[in-house]
């Protein structure tokens, strides 16, 4: 009888299941959550997969339209999804009871997991937050794939989701990512999980059945300024510095019987699977795989992708703003944080930091050279500025208040604890920048945009002072640190004295965390930076005289309504070469925007402004650009000759300048055009070459008479062509040798289309009027005098005397 129970109540829940699934979208989620309230757990389970595949488009179910909702185009579709996925809606309940019965796992496969983490689990080396999913099979042989309970579950399929490959192909059409369902449903996940104001959500009516080994419990925070209002000395003010003791705590995981772990389960588990699909797609040490493999594993982010990324990013950084003051009141004691307050401390050290950088850093390296690099660059801008993100309920409008304001007493620890952020991935921005055309206004404002936050005050500053404690030496004998209720004290300290530190120990351990293996890092306030800077200055002083042509009025092209009086002067485009026009609003911002760059990035690096043109050579730029493009591009003196610098390179991709190429060999081998007959060419080479060799003689005699016979010489004969400054090839050096200062009968000519066009023409001409071949010839041998004779005449004053000639 149970069996025959169980069995009717599974056959009764999938016939209500496949019928709600026939139904349009509203319909649908309205039955769904009829059914999710009325069946028990263990009916539940057999179509929970099911139905997270149809949700989010796997296995071939086409999806129910997550990338593609738009709240104004298709409200009523868009509503129902949204309040059926919401936190509280039928899906949550549906996860919260699955929750309950710990034996209940799903299996999700390894092949789908970031491939930094499959090849870590391949070589043995499991992640700790993977610890206590993956099983082994019998045998030993390792498991393909994971065991994870139901929430772990639905949010691996929805994080998964971005990266799937059938979707990242597509997902680049989100224009107002305010008005699409999964960016509304991401907003809605992370201020319920992450929530600035309020309690973490917790498991209803159950405990956790896993306990997460990344509990922030273990990192406890003493500064009583907030997640980042700390000096460098303080324990808890760079994750990097006690990174053996943290490891050693992170290792050993959780007690089941933690509550303030339970309490905080479901935001970490939440915050840990979206950063390990959408940060952890590429690892920057790829030192171990050939050039082939690399390739081939490089992930590329949608533009989508990137737009969460960014999301995310912001909302962390009001998530880890909102942690509340801590007054000490006893240096024997540590102050008890809620779980939440830990976390905000935590969370951007812990969970966010190194796999952030390394997506910025491989997109800084390879994204397309084009404006779309803009969404991974205010990606980055906003992770640099968290000032600007202190209150979410108010406007986030750049220079309307403080929030713009870098305040060094509060901001410098985060500063410290994130010069990569600052300083290296502003390298490889500057590399890129020496690759556009600033003469865009679309590339012309991304670096806009970059040099205005350096030029914030203070930042530029507080940069400074993290370098020069980087550089400073490391004593032998690093104080040690102990982890525990009391903080971190160097050895034989005491408890009353603070704690002792050292910023460059603290600081290289950072970038051996975050950088691959060989890396070395570049001063941003060294001499090469404010060298490559100074290049820069001299770029944009060049994009702003050629942004001065385009911001001409053009009178020439004016319509025929304005050539009859009726109409002004048309509106000044652009056209960039990338098949986009930029109309007289876009070329006028331009100007603006290189003038602000110049600014800000001589205020930074403390550099005195380009040289400034005068008012009246910015009016006429048509004539110093004319006047740059007949100079060569700037180069400077190599190993191997000539090198050119990054502004040269500058010049040459964007036709500013070019080098003055010609040939400087013998006239007769340069190579064949297309307007000539490669048969020809080289049958009439031979002719030449032997009438020049037996002729030689004679032909230089009678080039060289002072009477009328060498006036006509000098009109049919070939001049002798000068020997090049420096030998430029080895090839055929004999026969240069022979011929370089002798006349010469030269028969190229005939080998043209156009001359072969002409004398067809001309035997057509006398095959009509009946000429015979020996009048033909005749002719011709009397038209060819006529035209030496008349050339001597015409030519008479500029014949050159024997003296002059070669």
């Amino acid at each position: 009888m149970v069996a025959t129970s169980v069995s009717g109540g599974f056959s009764s829940i999938q016939t209500k299941f496949n019928a709600a699934l026939a139904q349009n979208i509203p319909q649908r989620c309205t039955e769904l959550a009829k059914i999710i309230d009325e069946h028990h757990t263990k009916d539940l389970h057999s179509i929970y997969t099911t139905l997270l595949e149809n949700i989010f488009g796997f296995n071939f179910y086409t999806g129910w339209g997550l990338k593609t909702l738009n709240r104004k185009s298709q409200p009523v579709e868009f509503n129902a999804v949204k309040a059926f996925l919401c936190p509280g809606g039928p899906m949550f309940r549906l996860f919260y009871k699955l929750q309950s019965d710990a034996f209940i796992r799903y299996e999700f496969p390894l092949s789908c997991l970031p491939i930094p983490t499959r090849l870590a689990l391949q070589e043995g080396a499991v992640p700790v937050f993977y610890s206590n999913k993956l099983q082994m099979l019998q045998h030993g042989r390792p498991a393909n794939s994971l065991s994870l309970n139901a929430f772990e579950f639905f949010f691996f399929q929805f994080a998964y989701f971005m990266v799937h490959p059938q979707n990242h192909k597509g997902m680049n059409n989100w224009i107002m990512p305010a008005d699409m369902l999964y960016p509304c449903l991401l907003e809605d996940y992370l201020n319920h999980f992450l929530p600035v104001e309020g309690e973490a959500p917790v498991l209803p009516n159950t405990g956790s059945p896993i306990g997460s080994p990344h509990s922030p419990t273990h990192v406890r925070q003493q500064s009583p300024g907030g997640p980042y209002h700390h000096s460098l000395s303080s324990p808890y003010g760079s994750p990097h510095a006690n990174v053996l003791v943290r490891r050693a705590l992170v290792s050993q995981g959780v007690a089941a019987g933690d509550t303030g772990v339970h309490e905080c389960w479901l935001s970490e588990s939440f915050l840990q699977i979206v950063t390990e699909f959408w940060l952890n797609q590429n690892s920057l040490d790829v030192t171990y795989r050939d050039l082939a493999q690399q390739l081939k594993d490089s992930f590329m982010p949608s533009k989508d992708h990137v737009r969460i990324v960014r999301m995310l990013v912001k909302h962390v950084h009001y998530f880890a703003n909102s942690a509340k003051e801590v007054s000490v009141t006893s240096p024997y004691h540590s102050p008890s944080l809620p779980p939440i307050e830990e976390l905000k401390r935590a969370i951007i050290p812990q969970f966010v930091q190194k796999k952030l950088y390394a997506f910025l850093r491989h997109g800084f390296d390879h994204w397309p050279l084009d404006h779309t690099f803009r969404l991974m660059l205010e990606t980055w801008l906003s992770y640099v500025q968290p000032w600007r993100y202190s209150d979410p309920n108010k406007p986030n409008i750049p220079g309307r208040d403080s929030r713009d304001r870098m305040n060094p007493d509060k901001w410098a620890q985060f500063v410290a604890d994130n010069l990569l952020f600052y300083t290296s991935l502003f390298h490889v921005f500057l590399t890129r920048v020496f690759r556009l055309d600033l003469s865009s206004p679309r590339n012309a404002y991304m670096l806009f945009r970059v040099a205005k936050v350096y030029g914030q005050p203070n930042l530029a500053q507080v940069i400074e002072d993290c370098e020069h404690d980087l550089c400073e030496p490391v004593p032998r004998m690093t104080p040690v640190r102990r982890h525990g209720r009391d903080g971190l004290y160097g050895e034989g300290a005491s408890f009353l004295s603070p704690p002792a530190t050292n910023t460059a120990a603290i600081l290289r351990m950072q970038c051996l965390e975050l950088e691959s293996s060989g890396f070395e890092y570049k001063l941003m306030f060294g001499e090469e930076t404010r060298g490559s800077i100074v290049q820069l200055l001299q770029i944009l002083s060049q994009a702003r005289r050629t942004a001065q042509t385009f911001s001409q009025p053009d009178d020439t092209g004016t319509s025929l309504l304005a050539w009859m009086g009726l109409g002004g002067p048309t509106e000044p485009t652009a056209n960039m070469g990338d098949g986009e026009e930029f109309g007289g609003a876009d070329l006028r911002k331009l100007d603006v925007h290189l003038e602000q760059s110049i600014h800000f990035l001589c205020m930074v690096f403390r550099l005195d402004p380009p040289a400034t043109q005068t008012e009246a050579h910015l009016t006429s730029p048509g004539s110093s650009l004319e006047a740059d493009r007949t100079l060569p591009p700037d180069c400077t003196e190599g190993e191997a000759g000539q090198v050119l610098t990054p502004r040269g390179r500058y010049q040459m991709m964007n036709g500013l300048r070019r080098f003055d190429i010609g040939y400087h060999g013998d006239p007769e081998l340069q190579p064949i055009r297309s307007f000539e007959n490669p048969t020809l060419v080289r049958a009439l080479y031979k002719v030449s070459t032997v009438m020049n060799q037996r002729f030689s003689d004679y032909l230089q005699a009678m080039y060289h008479r002072d009477d009328i016979i060498g006036r006509l010489a000098y009109q049919y004969l070939s001049p002798p062509y000068p020997s090049p400054p420096s030998r430029l090839s080895p090839v055929q050096a004999e026969r240069r040798s022979l011929y370089a200062g002798r006349p010469r009968i030269s028969l190229r000519f005939l080998a043209s289309y156009q001359n072969l066009g002409y004398l067809l023409a001309f035997l057509l001409l006398a095959y009509v009027f009946s000429v015979g071949p020996l009048k033909l010839v005749l002719f011709f041998l009397l038209g060819l005098v006529a035209y030496g004779v008349v050339m001597v005449v015409v030519s008479y004053d500029r014949w050159k005397p024997l003296k002059y000639r070669q």
